[in-house]
């Protein structure tokens, strides 16, 4: 009898030994069922796993709950929707900037344009006064000359009046000279009647005679040479008042051409007046153009901040995802006991994830590895995948469609993951939208995955409440 009792405590040490060491283990983290063929009282050990069971049961609505938060936190979209703004917008400070320099820089070529404008213009006015000023001094040039040339004129013309005094009297002395030598004839003939009485006499009439037939000769002579004055005399007097009427003419333009710089002078004085309020308007455009190019450059500093903060919160947001998702992947491994449902949800929200790691990677809020990338059947779901033998799965279309866009996620990841590490930032973006592209259709062959494990039998999914 004694020894009976002594045997009962032995075994019951070995259970309790045997349950201390399994709750050791979920001390550890390890949520393990017992074997309940090495207790001596299997109803213990069954109980054990009842709890465990329970506990993974229980903590399945949790896993889940992570898994929908996660959905959720580790949707970028709003956060590259807010980069992609405040890129945008800071592209377009940039080029504002640029563009004010320039602005700034064509107004300061046109103030010093109408700068130069201006002195020209205030040249060309002086030159036109001064211009006007010789043009009325030889105005008053020639007036003078012309009334020079009319005294002159007068002169000559009285000049005319003596030469022809001079023509009467030659005619007159012609006249005389002519008689003379008639005379000196009648003389001669007188004197040879006479004889040898009248020889004196006829020396005296041959001189008279032979003087008045060189004062006809001198006459003819002087005549010659008046004629030849007056014809001069008249072609001077000629050119002189074709000079003095050219002379009228040429003052008459002159005149005009006085007034027509005159006019000149009142449009360009006008034109400086409106030059002077040019110059003064690019002047105070040029004053407002610099401080518009510092305040843009104030505002480009700021979108410069601004991007950092979103860079900032954006990493900040993707860390806590991080730790919230390793929470989620511990518990998924070792607390829980999800259903075959339950594990495509997880499958769809890691790539949703990893589909947004894919943009983090590009933008620089983490750094992913090639290996977490570029082959897809060493993810949890690749794994899923190569372990499915049922062939009502296997051979559906909703199957081969979920393979087909699993495999574009990982692709794309990687051309991302290879264009952000060459510098060609741009390019990893396109192919993260590519990536993303794939997830949308990832997401509903999950769908139609669903529905061919429930046509299956499966039919067991984690149901919970959404809060409000």
């Amino acid at each position: 009898m004694f020894s009976k009792k002594v045997q009962n405590s032995e075994k019951k040490r070995t259970d309790l030994e045997l349950l201390t060491e399994a709750m050791d283990k979920v001390i550890a983290g390890e949520y393990a069922s017992v074997d309940t063929s090495v207790y001596l009282n299997p109803a213990i050990a069954e109980k054990f796993n009842s709890v465990i069971l329970t506990v993974k049961e229980s903590n399945n609505k949790f896993i889940m709950r992570l898994n929908n938060a996660m959905m959720s936190i580790g949707d970028n979209s709003y956060v590259k929707s807010m980069f992609d703004q405040v890129k945008l917008q800071t592209v377009s400070i940039d080029d504002m900037k640029d563009s004010s320099k320039n602005l700034e820089s064509s107004i300061k070529d046109i103030s010093n344009s109408v700068a130069h404008i201006k002195d020209n213009t205030y040249e060309v006015i002086k030159a036109s006064e001064q211009s006007e000023v010789n043009m009325n001094e030889s105005i008053k040039v020639v007036n003078a000359s012309s009334e020079d040339i009319t005294k002159i004129n007068i002169q000559v013309q009285t000049f005319q009046e003596k030469i022809n005094k001079i023509s009467e009297i030659i005619d007159m002395v012609k006249k005389i000279a002519s008689q003379s030598n008639l005379l000196a004839l009648n003389a001669s003939i007188e004197a040879a009647r006479a004889g040898e009485a009248g020889k004196g006499f006829a020396v005296v009439a041959d001189q008279v005679r032979q003087l008045s037939s060189n004062t006809s000769a001198s006459a003819e002579d002087i005549v010659r040479t008046v004629t030849e004055l007056q014809v001069g005399i008249g072609s001077l007097a000629s050119a002189m008042d074709e000079t003095t009427n050219r002379l009228a003419n040429g003052n008459q333009k002159v005149e005009q051409s006085v007034k027509d710089i005159q006019l000149i002078n009142s449009q360009i004085n006008t034109i400086r007046e409106e030059i002077d309020s040019i110059y003064g308007a690019v002047d105070t455009q040029s004053a407002v153009t610099r401080e518009f190019g510092i305040q843009i450059e104030n505002i480009s500093e700021s979108y410069q901040e601004l991007s950092k903060d979103c860079m900032d919160a954006g990493n900040h947001m993707f860390k806590s995802g991080r730790y919230i998702d390793t929470v989620r992947s511990d518990m998924v491994r070792g607390f829980a006991e999800i259903t075959k449902l339950d594990w495509l949800k997880v499958f769809e929200i890691d790539h949703f994830i990893l589909t947004w790691r894919i943009y983090n990677n590009a933008v620089g809020f983490e750094e992913l590895k090639i290996t977490q990338l570029n082959n897809p059947t060493a993810c949890k779901l690749g794994k899923w995948i190569s372990a499915q033998t049922d062939t009502r799965l296997t051979y559906s279309q909703a199957f081969k469609e979920l393979i087909s866009c699993h495999n574009d996620i990982h692709k794309h990841g990687t051309d991302s993951w290879t264009a952000k590490d060459r510098g060609d930032i741009d390019a990893a973006i396109k192919h993260f939208n590519l990536a993303l592209d794939a997830y949308g259709r990832f997401k509903k062959a999950i769908s139609k995955v669903k529905d061919v494990m429930r046509g299956m039998g499966e039919i067991t999914e984690t149901k919970f409440q959404l809060e409000k």
